[in-house]
């Protein structure tokens, strides 16, 4: 009974791979993808890092995802990379190179993104310059109906004091 009560206890708190996990980004504002080390001291450990950690970044953030391993462990996944027909090095650098396709791509899809919202921006920003030019120009327009109007009214009323004018001067006393 205690080993079924162990077995539903470790079960619920193991977590599947990229369940509850949120994008992380590093210093440098991409996407920081998630790493296995491979070294001597943490073989098979995962953690998130650098996505430019190749290309001599100065970002140099880093982050465990897995707690350390036992001993035990450790000397386990190492005996099995030493059992490969391939030299440990080679066997590293292949996983490297998938680390580095991942990163690639997502990067590009990073940029994708990044690209289209600037698409995005720049044709809002466009038809906001053409809006305000079109609104400026119907403003133009209501200020010269305006002083038309203005002068038409000050037309009208000499007009009519003309005409008041040449009434009394018509008029016997």
């Amino acid at each position: 009974m205690e080993s079924r009560i162990l077995s539903s206890n470790s079960n619920s708190s193991h977590r599947s791979e990229g369940e509850g996990e949120r994008e992380r980004f590093c210093y440098c504002g991409l996407p920081s993808p998630r790493r296995t080390s491979w070294t001597r001291m943490n073989p098979g450990r995962r953690f998130y890092g650098c996505a430019r950690y190749r290309e001599g970044s100065k970002c140099k953030y880093f982050k465990w995802i897995d707690a350390k391993f036992s001993h035990r462990a450790t000397e386990v996944i190492l005996d099995l990379l030493d059992g490969w027909r391939q030299p440990p090095s080679t066997f590293v650098d292949d996983l490297d190179d998938v680390d580095s396709k991942q990163v690639e791509a997502s990067s590009a899809n990073y940029l994708k993104n990044k690209v289209s919202k600037q698409a995005e921006v720049s044709s809002v920003n466009y038809l906001l310059k053409n809006e305000d030019s079109r609104m400026r120009n119907e403003r133009k327009c209501y200020q010269m109906f305006i002083i038309v109007l203005f002068c038409y009214i000050a037309y009208l009323m000499i007009k009519c004091k003309a005409l008041e004018d040449k009434k009394k001067f018509l008029q016997l006393p």
